[in-house]
């Protein structure tokens, strides 16, 4: 009876361990050569960011970053996401990794036409006015985390700051715009 209950546990382990490595293979993203990105992305880009350091392009899907695998921002925002990516039957969206201020990435992301969604940059520090709107909304004492993002959309008249804060147990993310405005807050659990 005990050799069936140590062949069972190794068993169940096999599957859970198997399961996320499966799980980290699978592609969210592509690298691309330049060749592979059409030129009416390559010049929104360009236009936009014409004196940038150019890291490296990639063909990606829209789920991908809406799920933001990378940093797992969406799924402290929104909840987890079962949506994966596996292949690419036809490159509708593209990713651009570049720099533009030393020590910060930035990563955009174009549709086929051309279309900018978004620029997402992991920044070093926060504006004065979103420090201060921390301080006068209670926050002084919270303890802001190394990852901060800088978020630029045509869809927003301000860039926004997303970052993560924290005291004792409690830990929120926080998003606050260039002006100091706080857009949204959201406590995450920890269970």
């Amino acid at each position: 009876m005990n050799r069936l209950i140590v062949i069972y546990i190794a068993l169940t382990l096999l599957m859970v361990t198997q399961t996320k490595s499966a799980k980290s293979q699978y592609e969210y993203r592509l690298p691309a050569g330049i060749k592979a990105i059409p030129e009416v992305v390559q010049s929104t880009f360009s236009e936009r960011y014409p004196d940038v350091l150019l890291k490296s392009w990639y063909i990606t899907h829209i789920s991908y970053w809406q799920n933001d695998v990378s940093a797992g921002w969406y799924s402290d925002w929104y909840g987890e996401r079962t949506i994966v990516v596996n292949r690419y039957e036809k490159p509708t969206y593209f990713e651009v990794e570049f720099v533009e201020e030393p020590g910060e990435l930035s990563r955009s992301m174009y549709n086929l036409y051309g279309y900018w969604y978004e620029t997402r940059t992991k920044v070093n520090g926060l504006p004065q006015a979103v420090n201060e709107a921390l301080r006068s909304a209670g926050f002084e004492a919270w303890k802001i985390s190394a990852t901060k993002e800088k978020i630029e959309s045509p869809s927003w008249p301000l860039a926004v700051y997303r970052f993560r804060i924290s005291k004792g147990l409690k830990a929120q993310m926080i998003r606050i715009d260039e002006k100091g405005e706080i857009i949204q807050e959201r406590y995450l659990d920890y269970e």
